[in-house]
């Protein structure tokens, strides 16, 4: 019963939120068909933060942000958007990943099993067409403005690494 509920639940969730996605989807990109197996092992590899995704942040283009994903079920972030802050950390972070492909239900989940990369959001899994090269959309939340964070305002968006070994 769980099982079929948690996909209906996370898409109204999903529908309910009002800080839609800035950045335009490119078409050259489509979403993985859930209803298809994809196993880890196709995951495992190294993804870099694209070119929109850092022209939008206004992260430096000298700087390179990596997302190792391992055979174990880690990551590994190198020099990554703090979502908290909305600022550029020059440093590693590694975590453990929960990884769902249930195909006969329709329902794919990859997901830090710790809050402290993305705020507990969980990866979405897109595939180029041109080249079927994997693509990890990482949603980044609303911040609205504080004092805290500086009056920073940002709209909720994603981040797309691209796998780069393959």
């Amino acid at each position: 019963m769980i099982k079929t509920l948690l996909p209906f639940l996370i898409l109204i969730l999903l529908l309910s939120c009002q800080d839609g996605p800035k950045a335009a989807f490119n078409e050259e990109f489509v979403k993985v068909n859930p209803k298809k197996e994809l196993p880890f092992e196709k995951l495992v590899g190294e993804y870099q933060l694209d070119e929109d995704s850092k022209r939008r942040y206004k992260i430096n283009y000298n700087h390179t942000l990596k997302l190792t994903v391992k055979k174990d079920s880690t990551f590994v972030a190198e020099n990554f958007l703090d979502y908290k802050t909305d600022s550029l950390q020059l440093k590693r972070l590694e975590g453990k990943l929960s990884y769902t492909n249930d195909f006969k239900d329709s329902f794919m989940y990859l997901q830090p099993t710790d809050s402290n990369f993305i705020g507990g959001g969980g990866f979405e899994i897109y595939c180029r067409k041109k080249d079927n090269v994997l693509a990890l959309y990482v949603y980044t939340p609303f911040i609205p403005a504080t004092k805290e964070n500086n009056m920073k305002y940002r709209e909720g968006d994603y981040l797309r690494y691209i796998k780069i070994n393959h």
